[in-house]
């Protein structure tokens, strides 16, 4: 009876291998378990130098060239992810850009908002933007800085220099949504729901939005990428014991799945001035701190950067803050990345071409 059976008990080497599988799945549903809670941090030495409401100023010493003096703020997307987009990995990292180029980086890290600021408008992070600013001016010495916004960090950068020119030497938005005529995408589309809409996720969230529903927004964009292609790969790389791949993974996965809290208002203030009513493109139509805004009042070097297949900004709602300033045209640079949103704000290629180009720029401008 059992000889019947003989052909159906694997081989040792057969044996090995299954359970050499057995152990790579579990590994695959292991990182994909992670993913659930995940970790983020900063890869470059940095110090805290200033905090206040939803604003942690983080110092960045370029030890590379510790004289450095000419100081960069940059400003990171609050959309519900983590800050350290701008110092995302040790290859990957805007701040180290700035720092072989011989610049004094600043990145002003938003903090998940609680209770008690719930009620911050887009007029509070220009105010705290301000703080910052002013922080580095009696920290340095030095009266104009270089401002560079990622995404929204961009628009944010757009305004705030617009109201205080006379603190910028050198505007950079990347990947910025500026004029929403400018062309069609999903997120103007989205932006096409009700008020009420918008207004009852706030009230979910007794009046603050939850990242949580921005990244099912973002992901329902791409839901292909999100939901199915992107297992397919771990799963390959898994299989095939393609470490760097896995550890790529796992990196984005903590940072992607991050996600933190924004004041209602602030959101639902961004929703109605910047998506629905196009209101950056409007001379004197927002008023933030008891001031117009007209974003014919900057007149500084601008380098506006934008990706080629960015699908939530794209290039020409970027681009398109070259029709609104008073900076001249030839002090204003366009630079088109070969990448998509998040490849232009921290590609490895667009850091190592595109932002390079934007420090020799400087370089010129200044």
């Amino acid at each position: 009876m059992l000889n019947a059976y003989k052909n159906l008990i694997p081989e040792p080497d057969l044996w090995e291998e299954m359970l050499t599988d057995y152990h790579k799945v579990l590994r695959y549903y292991r990182i994909i378990a992670d993913s659930l809670n995940p970790q983020t941090t900063w890869c470059t030495p940095n110090d805290i130098i200033y905090e206040h409401q939803t604003l942690c100023l983080r110092h960045f010493p370029n030890r590379e060239e510790p004289q450095a003096t000419r100081p960069v703020l940059i400003l990171p997307p609050q959309a519900g992810h983590h800050s350290n987009i701008a110092d995302y990995s040790p290859a990957q990292s805007l701040v180290r850009v700035f720092h072989r180029y011989g610049y004094d980086v600043y990145v002003a890290q938003w903090l998940s908002a609680t209770m008690e600021y719930k009620d911050l408008g887009i007029e509070d992070y220009i105010r705290l933007t301000d703080e910052a600013v002013e922080t580095i001016r009696k920290k340095t010495g030095i009266y104009r800085i270089h401002l560079v916004g990622q995404c929204q960090g961009g628009w944010q950068a757009a305004i705030y220099t617009a109201l205080h020119q006379e603190k910028i030497s050198t505007l950079i938005p990347a990947a910025a949504p500026i004029d929403m005529e400018a062309a069609e995408s999903p997120i103007v589309d989205n932006a096409g729901m009700p008020m009420s809409f918008f207004q009852a996720m706030v009230a979910s969230g007794g009046g603050l939005m939850d990242g949580r529903y921005m990244l099912m927004g973002f992901k329902n964009m791409q839901p292909d990428e999100h939901y199915a292609r992107k297992y397919r790969r771990l799963w390959k790389w898994v299989m095939n014991d393609e470490e760097e791949y896995i550890k790529r993974h796992i990196r984005f996965e903590n940072w992607y799945e991050y996600t933190q809290k924004l004041p209602g208002r602030f959101y639902l203030e961004i929703i109605k001035n910047i998506f629905k009513e196009n209101n950056l493109t409007r001379p004197g139509v927002m008023r933030l701190n008891g001031q117009s805004l007209d974003l014919r009042n900057i007149d500084c070097p601008v380098i506006i950067l934008a990706g080629t297949r960015d699908h939530i900004t794209p290039p020409a709602q970027a681009f398109a803050l070259k029709h609104y300033i008073s900076t001249p045209g030839e002090n204003v640079i366009e630079v088109l990345t070969g990448g998509g949103h998040i490849g232009t704000l921290m590609g490895t290629e667009a850091l190592r071409e595109d932002w390079t180009k934007v420090n020799e720029v400087l370089k010129l401008v200044i």
